[in-house]
C-alpha cells in the first residue's frame, strides 16, 4: 500500500494530486479537478447523448456524488478514464431511467466541432482536412466498439490502460481491438493517405 501512495505521489499527471487533496476535502483541488477535466466529459458524452442541458447535468450530478463520496474513494493513477467511466455509467443509468437511451447502433463516435484536439491542428491545412473527413467517413462504418476505442485512443488521447478500465476490457483485449480497428481502416485507406494520417497522429 504504501509504494502504491509513494508511485501515485511521484507521478508527473498533476491530477493524481488533485485527486489526493480533493479526496481530504480540499474544495480548491476539486474545483481545479473539475475543470481541467470538463471539456473531455463533454466531448465524450455528447457522443451518447446529443442533447447539451442532458448533458451538463449528468456532468454537474456526477461532480456533486464524488463530492459526497469522496471519504470512500480511493487512489488512483488513472484519473481521467476514472472520471470519463464514472460518467459513461452516469449517462446510461440516466437515459435508462429516462426512457431516452440510443441504442448502440445509433451512438455517434465521429468526432466534432467540439474535438479539437486533432482539428484544431490542422485547419488551415485543406488537404488534412481532407483526410479528417476521410478518416471519419471510414470509422463511421467501423463497429461501435470500434469507434468507441479509437475516439477514446486518438481524440481523448488515452493509453491502453486506461482505455481498459472505461470500457472494461482488459489490456490485452484492447491492445487487440485497436491493432484490428487499425488494421481494418488501413486496409481501406490507401497507404499513402494513412501513413500521413499516422504521422499526424503521433504529433498530437
Amino acid at each position: 500500500m504504501t509504494d502504491a501512495v509513494e508511485d501515485f505521489s511521484a507521478s508527473s499527471d498533476p491530477s493524481i494530486d488533485l485527486w489526493r487533496r480533493f479526496r481530504s476535502g480540499d474544495a480548491a483541488a476539486f474545483g481545479a479537478l473539475s475543470q481541467t477535466h470538463y471539456r473531455a466529459l463533454y466531448n465524450y458524452a455528447s457522443k451518447f447523448s446529443s442533447d447539451p442541458e442532458f448533458i451538463r447535468d449528468c456532468i454537474q450530478e456526477l461532480y456533486l456524488e464524488l463530492w459526497e463520496r469522496r471519504t470512500f474513494l480511493s487512489e488512483t493513477a488513472f484519473v481521467k478514464s476514472y472520471l470519463l467511466k464514472a460518467l459513461r455509467h452516469k449517462l446510461i443509468k440516466e437515459s435508462v431511467r429516462l426512457k431516452r437511451f440510443k441504442e448502440p447502433k445509433e451512438l455517434s463516435f465521429e468526432a466534432g466541432e467540439s474535438d479539437l484536439s486533432i482539428e484544431s491542428k490542422i485547419i488551415e491545412n485543406e488537404h488534412l482536412k481532407h483526410q479528417v473527413k476521410r478518416l471519419n467517413a471510414i470509422v463511421s462504418n467501423l463497429s461501435k466498439r470500434q469507434q468507441e476505442i479509437i475516439y477514446l485512443r486518438f481524440y481523448q488521447n488515452l493509453e491502453n490502460e486506461d482505455i481498459s478500465h472505461i470500457m472494461n476490457l482488459g489490456r490485452q483485449s484492447v491492445a487487440n481491438l485497436l491493432y484490428r480497428t487499425i488494421k481494418e481502416i488501413k486496409e481501406i485507406w490507401i497507404p499513402a493517405e494513412f501513413f500521413w494520417a499516422l504521422v499526424f497522429f503521433s504529433c498530437v
